[in-house]
């Protein structure tokens, strides 16, 4: 039987799944451990929805491979743009990184969120 699943406790939800290093953009930048539970995580690696709880680290992201949406439980980011336009996103928001985004992820503190990403 199919039953629904209850992400609503998404830290702990999260921390279910098993530790791991991120990979970053080059080998100088530090990489932080992470924590993504998947609740559809396809083969085929096109769509992927579940909760990431995530140590804090700043790295550059040169044309991001998915539409990601986030929800925001815990923590803040700043996406710094090469223009340096600056959006910050913290608790209770909501926002899509579209596919194909340069810049900078700054991630000052840990953070947990719900995803759902599209490639």
């Amino acid at each position: 039987m199919i039953r629904a699943i209850d992400m609503t406790d998404a830290k702990t939800h999260a921390l279910v799944a098993a530790p791991r290093k991120m990979e970053m953009s080059a080998p100088e930048v530090v990489s932080p451990t992470e924590w993504e539970n998947l609740v559809i995580d396809r083969s085929s690696d096109e769509v992927r929805v579940g909760t990431w709880v995530c140590e804090p680290y700043t790295d550059e992201i040169v044309g991001y491979e998915y539409d990601e949406f986030m929800y925001m439980i815990e923590g803040s980011v700043e996406l710094i743009y090469p223009d340096g336009v600056v959006d910050r996103f913290g608790p209770g928001q909501a926002f899509i990184l579209p596919k194909g985004f340069t810049g900078t992820w700054k991630q000052p503190e840990k953070v947990v969120k719900f995803m759902a990403m599209i490639r």
